[in-house]
């Protein structure tokens, strides 16, 4: 991701910049996205417009017909993210059979990925568990048949942005916390994705933290938020603050929030 991108991002959600200025900025990262089809670009948006006024000070209220359509497009230029947010989007809104579609999508892909492989099959696990509570059996074969067909449209496509997400980050996070521990009492968390622009001082600490989205209820951003308030990066060279786009992803059968890394 262009620093520059990060930094625009963290602006539309800052409540220190005018809400006509912020609406203004947000108009102009759509138009460019239009333009570049870009798919990092095609998913913020569609994770902003699903989050709506849920996000951290945000200038939009929640669209999804707008996230479906920007998520859509990130998934077909290959943001695997995209894909999985497609599903969570489908099955909230009851339309099981394009969930499953989009799930056995994610999974697919899942397998091919070369970071966080194990995760990434681990939650495709999960996400076509959840969706199978809805579905029958005899409806697989015609939905494998709709992947197929899927996947020899776009898959040249999908390969390419593969690679350009996989470089996406500049700024390499880390943390020593991987585990979510709910209290004896607390009911055990769902799978789910998070995003998050997340502001480091020169050096390396999170000064804060902006949620973008939270799938599949936005009531997730406030769990995970904590994993992303604990990262922390190399020093940098300046005094300015430094922003990146830092996505959490919670593994309902093993509970840990992990990062792309």
């Amino acid at each position: 991701m262009n620093p520059a991108l990060d930094t625009a991002w963290a602006r539309v959600l800052d409540h220190d910049v005018p809400l006509a200025e912020r609406q203004r900025m947000l108009a102009d990262l759509e138009a460019k996205a239009a333009q570049s089809n870009d798919a990092h670009a095609l998913y913020m948006l569609g994770s902003l417009y699903h989050m709506g006024q849920h996000a951290t000070d945000s200038p939009v209220q929640q669209d999804l017909a707008k996230a479906s359509l920007y998520l859509g497009n990130a998934a077909i230029r290959g943001s695997m993210l995209a894909m999985a947010k497609m599903a969570e989007l489908k099955l909230t809104q009851g339309q099981y059979r394009e969930a499953m579609n989009w799930a056995q999508i994610y999974a697919h892909y899942a397998l091919q990925s070369k970071t966080d492989k194990q995760d990434r099959q681990s939650y495709a696990g999960e996400l076509i568990q959840r969706i199978m509570e809805h579905i029958g059996d005899a409806q697989m074969p015609a939905i494998m048949k709709d992947v197929d067909s899927f996947v020899a449209a776009y898959d040249a496509s999908i390969r390419v942005g593969m690679q350009e997400e996989s470089s996406l980050d500049q700024l390499h996070p880390s943390t020593s916390r991987h585990r979510y521990k709910p209290a004896l009492d607390e009911r055990l968390p769902e799978a789910g994705i998070a995003d998050f622009i997340v502001a480091f001082r020169p050096d390396g600490s999170v000064s804060d933290v902006r949620v973008v989205d939270a799938m599949p209820r936005p009531e997730l951003a406030a769990m995970m938020h904590e994993y992303a308030a604990s990262l922390r990066v190399k020093p940098g060279t300046g005094q300015a603050l430094r922003y990146g786009w830092m996505p959490v992803m919670m593994d309902d059968r093993r509970y840990r929030t992990t990062t792309r890394h």
